[in-house]
């Protein structure tokens, strides 16, 4: 009963009441639809089967499946890509570990060794 290629109608959700197709049966509680509806995965249950069957390979793609409806005078959904935005990166903040003063150690002065000159020219002018 639900095989690929099957048309549909959506009973239930967002797109109730249009027809989809099926493109890859899941499980025995679950198919892959594509169509007037979004490309989704959905319930059995959600669908109520036509008689009409399209030729379609398993997984077939949107652009597939959306020739298929037009030979058949049915719009299928086409939506737009959104436009690629660049966003502002957010800059992480660093960790910073507290900084420790560091304790200037006192040098010693340097003592000024005086040469034996110094020390003689130093007493005659006394």
């Amino acid at each position: 009963m639900f095989e690929v290629g099957r048309m549909c109608v959506k009973i239930a959700g967002r797109d109730a009441g249009k027809k989809c197709v099926i493109v890859d049966v899941i499980d025995e509680n679950h198919v892959m639809i594509d169509g007037e509806t979004r490309r989704r995965k959905c319930n059995v249950q959600h669908l109520e089967v036509l008689e009409q069957v399209i030729k379609i390979k398993k997984g077939a793609s949107h652009d597939e499946v959306v020739k298929e409806f037009e030979k058949l005078g049915l719009k299928a959904l086409v939506t737009k890509k959104k436009a690629k935005t660049e966003r502002p990166r957010k800059v992480r903040k660093k960790k910073v570990k507290p900084v420790e003063e560091k304790k200037e150690t006192e040098k010693p002065k340097e003592e000024k060794t005086e040469t034996k000159e110094e020390v003689k020219a130093e007493e005659e002018k006394k």
